[in-house]
């Protein structure tokens, strides 16, 4: 996959998207206010499915049945036309693990450890992944420069992944994350696993072999005492950014002599918002970092240069970010490409598994539309101003406005019941074209994503690391946020 097929593969995505940058970028809230059904859905889709009535069998055949629906072709055109520019889709560009090892000249796939503790199914498929990954990344690097790197974990949270490489893989790690509380919960967690470690590996090898082992209790004999791990896993609390001294960190905390200049791994498993392409940028900054292994996450949390329209509080929280996370590549720059807070938002969203779960938007989607018409007609000036959050432990729309007044003192309690049903019953069919409005707009979700993974991917082409790739790691039903970018030199 050449820089020139990535640019193409980009400006494809970008013309695609083009007449569609107000449908991904509106918001759900005014739904009902802003007539979003007429504006956004093309006509022809909307003359597909006239009756409410018929939303249900549409929303079984496109959506959870996958089929070519006759009776909704308009509605199952619309919906596929963007599944060609979704990453899983777009295989040129893609390196899959197995071509991966290839590249690496790695012969010899044995397999990861199992272990069932200390973190959930979803964690547990996730870090292992991870782990043995850039395990093969190191293990190829000191086979050809016969130097050992020292692993950053950035973003390092409960310590997750940076413990796994330190105690299977005997990696040395420094886990670097901007809240104290999370790097003096890893280091605790990090020493209960220490303690536990023989004995969930003997399990796990136990299991692997297809021999079921007793289950633990009060009174089972405790695993005969090995001898103590080295000390592998060091945290410390930094704000990351590209002039943050990594190979002092290093040094101090692993007590390496003063001359000495260690090479550096720099990964992180769901760094957040900025953090993701941030490691980027420190990668290709920081001649010290050999690797690069980033899957990233919390696209809404990205400062955009071109993009300054952000809904409620974000200003605040982009201000706080120092460097711009999209676009990255100096190709998406030129042409000043801008996504805004709710595409990046909708990029975040799994129709994966939406469609896995068969699963349809919560009512209180609804009742907070049916809300914002409420809001507007006792004052046309709080359009787009409140904002209410999430809302709990309700029956009907009543009890929803009456939880919604007293979190954001509306007063909306004192509106006479038969107002409240009186909108309520107006706008009844509309809940369920807001359904199909919904799916249809969170097709455009992987797309979106396809277009920062991509940036992403080219930035390290443009800074001119050939040995760069995107990587389908995980099962996206499992963990929507599954790509990873591998980059070293």
């Amino acid at each position: 996959m050449s820089t020139k097929e990535l640019r193409t593969s980009l400006q494809g995505i970008l013309k695609f998207l083009a007449p569609h940058w107000d449908f991904v970028n509106c918001h759900m809230v005014n739904y009902l206010t802003d007539n979003h059904w007429e504006t956004f859905i093309p006509e022809n889709v909307q003359q597909n499915v006239k009756e409410s009535s018929d939303i249900d069998e549409c929303i079984d055949e496109v959506f959870w049945k996958s089929i070519e629906s006759k009776k909704f072709e308009d509605v199952w055109t619309f919906f596929e036309d963007s599944k060609r520019f979704r990453l899983e889709n777009m295989k040129h560009l893609l390196t899959t693990v197995d071509d991966l090892h290839k590249v690496l000249e790695k012969n010899n796939l044995g397999s990861s450890l199992t272990l069932k503790e200390f973190m959930s199914e979803k964690k547990r498929h996730e870090v292992e992944t991870t782990a043995e990954l850039v395990n093969d990344l190191i293990e190829h690097h000191k086979a050809k420069e016969a130097k050992d790197l020292y692993i950053v974990d950035a973003g390092d949270g409960k310590g997750y992944l940076s413990s796994r490489l330190a105690l299977q893989y005997d990696h040395k790690v420094l886990g670097i994350d901007f809240k104290e509380t999370n790097t003096e919960n890893a280091s605790e967690r990090n020493k209960k696993l220490q303690r536990a470690w023989n004995g969930l590996t003997e399990r796990a090898e136990l299991i692997s072999q297809g021999i079921q082992p007793p289950r633990r209790g009060k009174k089972q004999k405790p695993t005969p005492a090995a001898e103590p791990k080295p000390d592998n896993y060091k945290t410390t609390n930094k704000f990351i950014t590209t002039k943050l001294p990594f190979k002092d960190l290093v040094k101090q905390d692993f007590d390496l002599p003063a001359d000495s200049s260690p090479s550096l791994c720099l990964t992180g498993l769901h760094t957040c918002g900025n953090l993701a392409p941030t490691c980027l940028q420190v990668f290709s900054a920081q001649e010290d970092f050999r690797i690069v292994c980033n899957i990233g996450c919390c696209y809404h949390l990205l400062k955009e240069e071109f993009s300054t329209d952000e809904f409620f509080g974000n200003k605040v929280i982009m201000e706080q970010q120092s460097d711009i996370g999209f676009p990255m590549s100096e190709f998406l720059k030129g042409q000043r490409v801008r996504m805004g807070r709710n595409a990046r938002m909708l990029a975040a969203q799994s129709i994966h598994r939406t469609q896995n779960a068969k699963e349809l938007p919560n009512i209180s989607l609804f009742y907070r539309a049916l809300l914002e018409v409420m809001i507007v007609e006792r004052d046309p000036s709080l359009k787009d101003t409140v904002q209410v959050g999430k809302i709990k432990k309700f029956n009907n729309f009543k009890e929803y406005i009456a939880l919604c007044s007293r979190k954001v003192s509306l007063e909306l309690e004192t509106l006479a019941e038969e107002d409240i049903e009186r909108i309520e019953k107006t706008y009844e069919k509309q809940a369920k074209f807001l359904d199909l409005f919904y799916l249809l707009r969170m097709g455009f979700a992987p797309v979106l994503e396809t277009l920062i993974i991509l940036d992403r991917l080219l930035y390290l082409r443009e800074q001119g690391y050939a040995n760069s790739y995107v990587i389908p790691l995980f099962d996206p039903v499992v963990s929507p946020r599954h790509f990873c970018i591998v980059a070293f030199k």
